[in-house]
């Protein structure tokens, strides 16, 4: 990957990525490739093993083996980028808005700050990183595991530098800056749906994701602080994408997506600067230059 040309600009950081399930990750895979192909230290942490998962085929998982499978899934997927250093913590998928999975007290989106805080300060607090990147506020389209993931690790950076908070949990560092994703349910409506338009469509639209895509169209798009540069790294992370096979399948949308659809998709990554605030008519793409 050192031969790859740079697009982030800086060495000798460290960055740590949390997400929500295996695969969330793919809105920041681009990036974390960037980093390491750069000389710098890159650590993901995912708060599930996505146990409540839909199952592409059945041959792949149980819902009883579906946990593990999916951590090899991700474990495979970041091999695609060289990442080694993945972290799980041992909670529960919650499961879509409104199932009964919701209401596991195993599950992450059930766990008060008391527990989820100090389960990620931990990990921050032994990586030292100095760029941290979570989902956004409304975790993307409003699944539990996402928001309480942005939640839990928005307050776990502010609490990081603080040798009173959670001095069980290690000493006490300050991390530099904090982003959250700036993708959007758009991104993906217009890629599904001009998959339709070409005919190329895995399956029917549901009426009910119709009505999502359509809502997610007419929103505007969120504020953007950095936009990574990832054309050079697209290839590695459909091959990623490729590797959570249990969720996407042999005939999903990145299967059948053509390379012009996957150049637009998988070519770049965007997202906002929370910590230290993003100021008004500050330019975008400067902070890893």
């Amino acid at each position: 990957m050192s031969a790859l040309p740079s697009v982030v600009g800086v060495s000798g950081r460290r960055i740590m990525a949390v997400y929500g399930h295996p695969d969330d990750e793919g809105q920041v895979t681009g990036t974390l490739a960037a980093f390491l192909a750069e000389g710098n230290a890159v650590t993901l942490v995912c708060t599930t093993r996505g146990e409540v998962g839909e199952i592409s085929d059945a041959t792949l998982a149980t819902p009883e083996t579906l946990g593990y499978t999916r951590e090899l899934e991700l474990r495979a997927a970041m091999a695609q980028i060289g990442l080694a250093e993945v972290r799980l913590l041992p909670f529960r998928d919650s499961g879509m808005a409104g199932t009964t999975e919701n209401d596991d007290p195993r599950s992450f989106h059930q766990q008060p700050p008391a527990v989820a805080v100090p389960a990620l300060l931990a990990i921050m607090r032994e990586v030292r990183p100095h760029d941290v990147f979570t989902w956004q506020p409304d975790g993307g389209y409003g699944h539990p595991d996402h928001i309480a993931t942005y939640m839990h690790t928005v307050a776990a950076f502010d609490a990081c530098g603080d040798p009173g908070a959670f001095p069980e949990t290690g000493a006490p560092w300050a991390p530099e800056r904090l982003y959250w994703g700036a993708r959007t349910m758009k991104q993906f409506a217009n890629v599904r749906l001009e998959l339709e338009r070409r005919g190329l469509a895995p399956e029917p639209l549901g009426e009910d994701m119709r009505k999502r895509f359509e809502e997610a169209l007419a929103r505007p798009d969120p504020p953007v602080s950095v936009v990574i540069d990832c054309a050079a790294y697209a290839a590695a992370k459909r091959r990623a994408a490729a590797m959570h096979r249990s969720q996407f399948g042999e005939s999903s949308m990145f299967a059948r997506m053509p390379e012009d659809l996957a150049e637009r998709f998988f070519g770049e990554e965007r997202f906002y600067r929370a910590r230290p605030p993003f100021g008004e008519g500050e330019p975008t793409l400067t902070d890893f230059r």
